[in-house]
């Protein structure tokens, strides 16, 4: 089983990331918990633009290369601590579409966009891509929305389906229940009658 690597080390070679991240942009689970879902991730993921040819070159000081695929989809380690560092290749090919390019989603100081992350997710459609959209979404729903009639059309209803999800999850999380509610419940749990004890 692969292990998740202690924060010290993420945050370790993140540091050294954004040393020489030029103009690639952190996505993935970094990217989610920029965004406001933090959550633990395996590694760090970046999206490059195909015209950015020395970025392993710019990344060697800190990350060697373990995986160097015709593909652009590279997968390299941190000198230090192993952290791994996936390379994502704007134009590649996922299960529900193509990558988009850096300049097309936009940078947030070097992290995707929240555009871009939601963007990104839909196309790749894994169940982890999913659930980080639902969760962004319950924590800021309006913002997600937002997001919808910037993307492609045919991503369109599946962050229809997403939201939905969200919202429905919303409306039954017990935490976010109106006042009016809990005191219900909680008149409802007190007057239920106790069990009386059988004599042994």
């Amino acid at each position: 089983m692969s292990k998740t690597p202690p924060s010290k080390d993420i945050d370790r070679a993140l540091k050294d990331l954004r040393k020489v991240q030029g103009e690639a942009l952190l996505i993935g689970g970094i990217a989610v918990g920029h965004h406001g879902h933090e959550r633990a991730t395996k590694d760090i993921d970046i999206l490059y633009a195909n015209w950015d040819t020395k970025i392993l070159e710019r990344l060697s000081p800190y990350f060697k290369v373990v995986l160097k695929a015709e593909s652009g989809w590279h997968h390299l380690e941190h000198r230090k601590n192993g952290v791994r560092l996936e390379l994502i290749p704007e134009g590649g090919l996922t299960q529900y579409g193509f990558i988009p390019a850096p300049k097309t989603v936009g940078s947030d100081d070097g992290f995707i966009t929240l555009l871009g992350l939601v963007w990104l997710k839909l196309v790749s459609g894994r169940s982890q891509d999913n659930t980080d959209v639902i969760q962004l979404a319950k924590l800021r729903f309006e913002d997600v929305k937002r997001v919808h009639e910037k993307l492609p059309s045919e991503l369109r209803d599946r962050l229809t389906e997403l939201l939905g999800q969200a919202r429905k999850e919303m409306d039954n999380d017990p935490h976010r229940l109106p006042d009016s509610v809990k005191e219900a419940q909680a008149k409802y749990i007190k007057r239920k009658p106790k069990r009386k004890k059988v004599p042994a």
